[in-house]
């Protein structure tokens, strides 16, 4: 052969065998049991086996592939290599040697003499007494998955025929090794899926046509029932007398995608669940995968937040007005007009009013936020902005600032939309505009629309916005920290908190624009289709 050097072979006095023995057709018939075999170690084990015991081997290493790497957890070696010299050895040998060889050349020889041979890489360190040397790739599907390499401490011991009947080993395990290697994939990523499944917090279900388990979570067998250890195969239906959450569950089978929000009396505890379908690649299975999501504490701070509203609305307006009565009591009372008294019964009254605003800013948002929307009327938004426009000036006049409008909405027609929610949208744009631009501004209001939006939007030349605070401006009770020195003017932090929630409950978008000293522009836009009410 061309690779090998020239040696004499000496007469080992042995003949060379040609013709198969009944042990070779033997071998062959426990080759082919390989191919029911679903465990790739055992798979790996006993094909060292055979092929140990078809040429007479004394040592063998076998490693499986994928693509040009080597698969390091199934590497197999009868030669007591272990850890990092295993490591060492075989990469060395993939790169430089026999078995690097016969992979890149996708066929198998076998070495008479490594002494004399090129392609047999010999370690200082390596103690086994190694003269011959036999190795075949496993292909299939024009793809090496496997090479095994055959040792025997005596030189010329292999041969031809060796080689074509290990070779006939390789092609019928060949796709035992794949179907093993596939089965331990499925296995392995089955393995993963569990425990990422398992890590969810949420209770997570899967369910198949039938409505019957076929996976659960941790989380979810607490919500079924801790008791029970089975719960693959059973129906969903027998935990709804258990719980009600799964009565609703299975309720909305039928319209899913589905996200709703259930009670658990049980528990004790409130639920977002979210039902979708599911199917198998041939379309053969299919079912719903159910999330069941914890919201207890969020449902607990609204509940707290309702309270606390309450208690705003109710219990501190009494001593808000008795603060602001005595203190009109004191001014009454003082007979010097110019006590200084009267400078601190002003402060007073002044910070009672704004609390009293506050109060009344907070409950507004609330109520837009929660109150269900009534969508009853055609809204004519020309002739909205126009309102908007007059009852604006005033307030821009305040400051000397020029109101203008670029209209383009001739021709828009009508929606449906609560007109007194709007007007307070848009008229809130504008007094933000006013707040923060400096005396004698440009206050510029422009709509247009098109085939499926309006849109509103209010320009000014005022003091700007730091791009970092832009993302948190529709946030309730936020107010950028370059306002907040006494040479600016102070506000709650709810106007545009409620154009937000204006907007959003229209089904509409908000959006703002803003570069230090040069000015501001926030907009919004509303969908001129039909809405459905909120």
């Amino acid at each position: 052969m061309s690779t090998k050097l020239a040696v004499t072979k000496p007469d080992s006095g042995r003949p060379t065998p040609n013709q198969p023995t009944f042990e070779d057709l033997q071998l062959l018939a426990e080759v082919s049991q390989l191919l029911l075999l679903t465990d790739l170690e055992g798979v790996v084990e006993r094909v060292i086996e055979l092929a140990a015991k078809a040429v007479g081997a004394s040592a063998v290493s076998l490693f499986l592939t994928e693509g040009s790497h080597i698969d390091w957890n199934h590497l197999r070696t009868m030669r007591g290599l272990v850890g990092e010299q295993a490591v060492k050895v075989v990469s060395t040998v993939m790169d430089k040697g026999f078995a690097g060889w016969v992979h890149a050349h996708k066929k198998g020889d076998y070495i008479e003499d490594t002494q004399t041979d090129t392609r047999w890489v010999i370690f200082e360190d390596d103690k086994t007494n190694v003269r011959s040397a036999l190795c075949v790739p496993f292909i299939l599907d024009g793809e090496v998955v496997a090479v095994v390499t055959l040792l025997h401490e005596e030189p010329y011991h292999f041969n031809e025929f060796h080689l074509r009947l290990v070779t006939i080993v390789a092609n019928q395990a060949a796709s035992a090794i794949r179907n093993a290697q596939l089965f331990y994939n499925v296995q392995s990523h089955e393995r993963q899926l569990n425990a990422m499944v398992q890590a969810i917090s949420d209770a997570l279900i899967v369910v198949d046509h039938e409505h019957r388990i076929v996976l659960v979570n941790e989380a979810a067998k607490l919500l079924l029932d801790p008791q029970q250890v089975q719960f693959r195969g059973r129906a969903l239906a027998e935990y709804a007398e258990h719980d009600s959450v799964f009565t609703e569950v299975i309720g909305h089978f039928d319209v899913p995608p589905s996200n709703f929000e259930v009670r658990s009396e049980r528990m004790q505890k409130d639920y977002q669940v979210t039902i979708t379908d599911w199917q198998n690649n041939a379309g053969q299975e299919h079912g719903h995968v159910i999330v069941i999501h914890d919201i207890t504490m969020m449902r607990d701070l609204g509940r707290f937040k309702d309270e606390m509203l309450r208690v705003a609305s109710h219990d501190l307006r009494s001593p808000l007005a008795l603060i602001a009565g005595y203190a009109d009591m004191i001014d009454i009372d003082l007979e010097d007009p110019s006590s200084p008294i009267r400078e601190h019964v002003s402060i007073i009254k002044t910070s009672v009013e704004r609390m009293g605003t506050l109060i009344d800013d907070v409950l507004r948002v609330e109520r837009v936020r929660t109150t269900p929307l009534e969508l009853h009327e055609q809204i004519d938004l020309a002739g909205l902005t126009k309102v908007v426009m007059v009852n604006m000036r005033l307030v821009a006049a305040a400051k000397a600032h020029k109101l203008s409008l670029k209209s383009e909405l001739e021709g828009i027609p009508r929606i449906k939309a609560d007109p007194v929610l709007v007007r307070q949208a848009m008229e809130n744009l504008i007094a933000n505009a006013v707040k923060y631009t400096p005396t004698g501004g440009q206050i510029t209001v422009e709509t247009s629309y098109d085939a499926e939006r309006f849109y509103f939007s209010v320009t000014d030349n005022g003091i700007g916005i730091e791009e970092t605070h832009l993302p948190y401006v529709f946030e309730s009770f936020y107010r950028v920290e370059s306002m907040n020195n006494a040479d600016q003017p102070r506000g709650s932090g709810l106007g545009l908190s409620l154009v937000y929630n204006v907007i959003a409950r229209h089904h509409g978008e908000i959006w703002v624009t803003s570069k230090i000293g040069e000015g501001s522009t926030f907009g919004f836009w509303l969908p001129l289709i039909a809405l459905e009410d909120a």
